[in-house]
């Protein structure tokens, strides 16, 4: 008997949850980004413009939108910073900009930034965004508390500077015990340099397709991100296995720890892994032909 690692009703709806606009520091108008993600076949969206939240209630008629907004401090040495996404339930104030200055350069930690975004909604989504073009230390993350997931890719900061993938500092988080999810991103912005629109995103398994659904199923780990690759199912076997299937795929890897996990290899749709005890946790991650990632979160044991 399989036991997915997903529930067994809801509806699949694909997401951007880090989005940028004019409202802040963006290239494309609001409705202009709205219209990009409905013709690609988006389901929902979230305008996290800097330090400003503005989730118009009419945006709803074109796309599923989460108020939402990205704060940050930026250090006195202006190369280290910490930018938080915060997705917000739907009982937020959204019917007009809200804004907020940024913390104290030299007073407001980063602790602080998590705990203020945290009291304005106990039922916020808060993750790291880009740990890594952040100059984020893996000790400096475990140190923090009280955020949801971790930006395991991030299409912007990956095509601008190489600096996107973040898989490193989430199992290093997770080799500690520290239940964080993984979410994958467009950071858009629209500059010219570099298309960093639909390189990422995030498949919810929800309810029904509502604001509350969608961050009901983005807190209890109902979703994988992806920057390609399907995953269909996954989950654990009354035998002792864990199973995933997805589409095409040129490698699947099971990592765990702290017994050392398994790749695989082929033309694949599905693979399996014998637990061999000991494992804390068990994550996947499915890489196609084009070298496309998708990433499950973690099953703990």
């Amino acid at each position: 008997m399989q036991m997915s690692a997903f529930p067994e009703e809801g509806i699949w709806l694909k997401g951007n949850y880090h989005t940028h606009t004019t409202l802040s520091d963006g290239v494309e108008e609001p409705m202009a980004q709205i219209r990009l993600y409905k013709e690609q076949g988006y389901d929902w969206l979230a305008f996290t413009d800097h330090n400003v939240m503005n989730a118009r209630p009419q945006w709803d008629k074109e796309l599923l939108m989460l108020p939402a907004w990205e704060r940050d401090i930026s250090f006195v040495d202006k190369v280290k910073c910490i930018h938080v996404i915060g997705l917000f339930s739907a009982s937020t104030p959204i019917e007009a900009t809200m804004r907020r200055p940024k913390g104290d350069k030299e007073k407001m930690t980063m602790q602080d930034l998590l705990d203020e975004m945290r009291n304005e909604d106990k039922n916020v989504f808060l993750s790291i965004a880009h740990p890594c073009w952040s100059r984020m230390e893996p000790e400096e993350l475990a140190q923090l508390e009280g955020f949801d997931a971790i930006e395991v890719f991030n299409t912007g900061t990956e095509r601008l500077c190489h600096e996107g993938h973040a898989e490193y500092l989430w199992d290093y988080l997770l080799r500690r015990g520290r239940k964080v999810d993984a979410v994958a991103c467009d950071d858009t912005h629209g500059h010219t340099a570099c298309d960093d629109h639909f390189g990422g995103w995030v498949m919810v398994k929800a309810k029904e397709k509502s604001r509350a659904a969608v961050l009901d199923a983005l807190k209890h780990g109902a979703f994988y991100a992806s920057s390609g690759p399907v995953i269909h199912d996954w989950g654990r076997t009354e035998q002792g296995e864990i199973y995933v299937s997805c589409s095409p795929c040129e490698e699947i890897h099971f990592i765990t720890y702290p017994a050392r996990g398994k790749a695989v290899y082929g033309n694949l749709t599905k693979a399996v892994y014998p637990l061999k005890g000991g494992e804390t946790y068990v994550r996947i991650e499915c890489i196609d032909k084009a070298g496309r990632r998708a990433w499950t979160n973690p099953i703990w044991l």
